[in-house]
C-alpha cells in the first residue's frame, strides 16, 4: 500500500477506530478495578494510569474528529448514522463506577471536569443538531442515549468534588455529640473500660472515628470511649477484619463511586440508565438503515450493544450478590466480592542487604537500564517485596498498646510519654543502648535495620531462632517495611525524613557477596568515627551480649513497635487517604488501630494546650516575680510533694519511664 493509499484509508477509518478504541478502553477502566487494589498486579498499576488517561483523551479527540468530519460533509447521506456515536462518547467520558479517580490529586480537579462536561455535551449537541438526516426512530434513539450520556457524564464532577479533601469535613458528617471529657477524665475512663472484663463487645462506630481520622479532626473523647468499649471486647480476628473492612470503604468513598450507588439517587441512576441504552437498541434495530454503509451500521451495531452491556454489569454484580448472601454459603458470596470489600494482607519489604548485594550483581533486567539514574529507580522499586503480615504486625501492635494501658498509663501525663515512645520502653532495663535512639528519627530507624539484620546473621545466632521465633520474624518484617517506607515513602515514615540516609549508608557498604557472609564482614570491620555502619556495628554488638537469645529478640522487636507506631502516629491523615489510591500501606492500618484504642492523634498533639507541668512553671514564675524578697526565699526552701505516686491516686509502675 502507498503512502497515499494509508492516508486515504486513515481518513476513511479513522472515526470508526476512534469509537470503537473508545469502547475498548472502558472495558480496560472496567477491568482495572482488580489491578489496583491486588497487591500481587502492583507493578502492572501503571497501565491503570494510562487507561485512566488516555480513555478521556481518545473520546474528546473521537468527538473532535466527528464534529470536523462533519463539518465537511453537507449531504448528509452515508454519514448521518455516525451523529449517533456522539451521545456515545459522552457516555464513555463519564468513565466507569471503579475508578472515579487515579489519585487523591484528581478529586481537585472536579472543576475542570465540569468545564469539560460542559464543552463536550455542547459539542456533541451541536453536531447532533447541526447535521442529523436520520429518521424518527434513529432520531428518539439518539435523544435517550444523549440523555443517558448526560447524566452519566454529569456524575463524573460530582463524584469528584464530593471525594476531594476539601468537600471531605462537610460530606463525612463528623459530628457526634455526647459528654465533655477532660484529658485525666478521658484517661482514667477509657483504662477502666480496657480492663472491664465482663464488658460485651459489639458494634462500637469505627465509621464515625476513621471520618475524623482522615480528615485530620481531633476525635471527641466520648467517642473514643464508645469505641474503645466495643474494640477492646470483640475477637482480635473480628476486630482486624473491621478496620480493613474500613480502609475498603474509604478506599470506594473516594476513588470510585460505589458509595453512591446506596444513596436513593445513586441507585435509581444503575438501575434505570441501562435501559435507556436498552431502548435505544431495539429503536435502532427497528429503524430503516436504507443509504447507510454497511460498515457504519456494524459500528453502531456494536457500540450500542457493548456499551449497554458495560452499564448492565453492576446491576447485575449487585444483584447477584445480593442473591448470593442471602441463598448460598457466605464463602460464594465472599468469593465474589473479594476484590470490592474489606483490604488486602500485604506489607511491603525492602532489605538494605539484598539492595547491597544485588546492588553488586545486577540482574539481566538491570542491565537493560542503560542509565545509571533508571538503574537506580528499578532497582529500589522493581526488587519490592510483598509478605501477608499485616495481620500478625497488626497483632503485636495490639498487644504492645493494651500492655501500655495496663502497665504503663495511668494518667494524663503517663498517657502522653507513651505516646512518645520511639523504643525507651522496650530499653528500659538496658539503658546502655539507649544512646541509639537520641538522633534523628530515620538515622535511628536506619541504624537499628542494619542492626537488627547483623544481629539476625550472627554466628551466636541459632539456626532455629532464625527460622521459628515469632520476635525475631515480626522483628525482621517490621524492620523491612520500616526502611520501606524510609526509601519509597518517607513522607510517611516521618515529616522530614530523608530517604538518602538509605543511599549513603549503602555506599559506605561495598562488598560482593550474600547476605550472610556480609554480615559478617560488617560485624568484623574496626571502629571508625561518624561512620553509620560502624554505628550499626556498635549497636549489634551491645544487643548480642543481652541474657538470652529470647530476650535480646523481644526487646528488638518492642523497639520496633515503638517505632512503627511513632511513624503511624505522626502521619498525616491526607497521606494515609492519598497512599490508598496506590495500592495501602499497613501503616495505614496501624495508624487507625492506634486510634480505635485511644491512643493519641496528630490532631490532638497538634491542638492540645501546654502541659499542665508547663502552665504551673509559667505560673510559678510569676508569683515569684510579685512575691517580695524575704518571701521568696522562704519559697526557694520550701520542699515540694513527692510525685513518686502517680497522677489520680495510680501507684508509679518500676517499669515506665520517668
Amino acid at each position: 500500500m502507498s503512502l497515499s493509499g494509508a492516508v486515504g484509508w486513515w481518513d476513511e477509518w479513522q472515526l470508526r477506530i476512534l469509537v470503537l478504541a473508545s469502547l475498548f478502553m472502558q472495558y480496560l477502566l472496567y477491568l482495572c478495578v482488580w489491578l489496583r487494589r491486588s497487591p500481587s498486579m502492583s507493578r502492572m498499576r501503571v497501565l491503570v494510569w494510562i487507561v485512566y488517561i488516555g480513555s478521556d483523551a481518545v473520546a474528546i479527540y473521537a468527538l473532535a474528529t466527528l464534529f470536523n468530519r462533519q463539518k465537511q460533509t453537507l449531504d448528509g447521506g452515508s454519514t448521518a448514522l455516525e451523529v449517533l456515536w456522539a451521545p456515545v462518547l459522552l457516555i464513555h467520558l463519564g468513565g466507569q463506577p471503579f475508578i472515579s479517580a487515579y489519585s487523591l490529586e484528581d478529586n481537585e480537579l472536579w472543576k475542570r471536569h465540569t468545564i469539560t462536561l460542559v464543552s463536550q455535551v455542547t459539542v456533541a449537541l451541536y453536531v447532533f443538531c447541526k447535521w442529523w438526516s436520520g429518521e424518527k426512530r434513529l432520531l428518539a434513539a439518539g435523544v435517550l442515549l444523549f440523555l443517558f450520556g448526560i447524566l452519566k457524564f454529569a456524575q463524573k464532577p460530582w463524584a469528584l468534588r464530593t471525594a476531594s479533601f476539601n468537600s471531605m469535613p462537610a460530606s463525612l458528617q463528623v459530628e457526634h455529640k455526647g459528654r465533655t471529657y477532660s484529658l485525666e477524665e478521658y484517661v482514667q475512663d477509657a483504662k477502666k473500660c480496657l480492663l472491664d472484663t465482663e464488658m460485651s463487645g459489639g458494634r462500637y462506630g469505627l465509621r464515625s472515628l476513621s471520618n475524623y481520622m482522615f480528615v485530620d479532626r481531633s476525635v471527641p473523647y466520648s467517642l473514643r470511649i464508645k469505641v474503645l468499649s466495643g474494640f477492646m471486647h470483640s475477637k482480635y480476628e473480628y476486630e482486624y477484619k473491621e478496620l480493613r473492612s474500613r480502609l475498603g470503604d474509604t478506599f470506594s468513598m473516594l476513588y470510585t463511586r460505589v458509595q453512591s450507588f446506596g444513596t436513593i439517587y445513586g441507585s435509581g441512576f444503575m438501575f434505570f440508565l441501562p435501559f435507556l441504552a436498552l431502548s435505544s437498541i431495539v429503536l435502532l434495530a427497528t429503524s430503516r438503515k436504507d443509504g447507510h454503509e454497511e460498515k457504519d451500521i456494524t459500528v453502531t451495531y456494536i457500540l450500542f450493544c457493548f456499551t449497554a452491556m458495560l452499564e448492565f454489569l453492576l446491576p447485575c454484580m449487585v444483584l447477584s450478590y445480593m442473591i448470593l448472601a442471602q441463598c448460598i454459603s457466605s464463602f460464594s458470596a465472599g468469593f465474589l466480592m473479594k476484590h470490592f470489600e474489606g483490604w488486602h494482607d500485604m506489607v511491603s519489604q525492602c532489605n538494605i542487604m539484598s539492595f547491597c548485594v544485588r546492588k553488586k550483581k545486577p540482574t539481566f533486567l538491570m542491565k537493560l537500564a542503560a542509565f545509571n539514574f533508571l538503574r537506580e529507580f528499578v532497582n529500589q522499586h522493581w526488587y519490592i517485596k510483598k509478605e501477608a503480615r499485616a495481620y500478625q504486625i497488626t497483632g503485636v501492635v495490639r498487644q504492645h498498646v493494651e500492655d501500655g494501658w495496663k502497665n504503663y498509663i495511668c494518667g494524663a501525663e503517663s498517657y502522653r510519654k507513651f505516646n512518645e515512645l520511639r523504643g525507651q520502653w522496650a530499653l528500659r532495663r538496658h539503658k546502655q543502648i539507649g544512646w541509639s535512639l537520641k538522633m534523628n528519627f530515620d538515622k535511628s530507624v536506619l541504624l537499628w535495620h542494619i542492626a537488627t539484620d547483623l544481629c539476625f546473621y550472627h554466628p551466636n545466632t541459632s539456626h532455629q531462632c532464625r527460622q521459628q521465633a515469632e520476635a525475631t520474624l515480626r522483628s525482621r518484617e517490621i524492620s523491612n517495611y520500616m526502611i520501606y517506607l524510609l526509601l519509597i515513602r518517607p513522607e510517611m515514615l516521618m515529616l522530614g525524613s530523608r530517604s538518602d540516609l538509605f543511599t549513603m549508608a549503602s555506599n559506605q557498604i561495598g562488598k560482593d557477596m550474600t547476605e550472610e557472609i556480609l554480615a559478617g564482614e560488617i560485624l568484623s570491620m574496626p571502629p571508625s568515627s561518624d561512620n553509620m555502619i560502624s554505628d550499626a556495628r556498635r549497636l549489634a554488638q551491645e544487643l548480642m551480649v543481652l541474657d538470652s537469645e529470647e530476650d535480646r529478640w523481644i526487646v528488638i522487636q518492642g523497639v520496633w513497635v515503638e517505632m512503627l507506631c511513632y511513624s503511624a502516629s505522626r502521619c498525616r491523615g491526607y497521606l494515609h487517604a492519598k497512599s490508598l489510591g496506590d495500592g495501602g500501606e499497613c501503616l495505614t492500618t496501624i495508624w487507625l488501630l492506634l486510634a480505635v484504642m485511644g491512643m493519641e492523634t496528630l490532631a490532638d498533639r497538634n491542638h492540645r494546650p501546654k502541659f499542665q507541668d508547663e502552665e504551673e512553671k509559667v505560673e510559678e514564675i510569676e508569683l515569684e516575680e510579685a512575691l517580695p524578697v524575704n518571701k521568696k526565699d522562704e519559697k526557694k526552701n520550701h520542699i515540694l510533694p513527692s510525685c513518686s505516686q502517680g497522677r489520680a491516686g495510680h501507684p508509679a509502675h518500676d517499669d515506665r519511664l520517668v
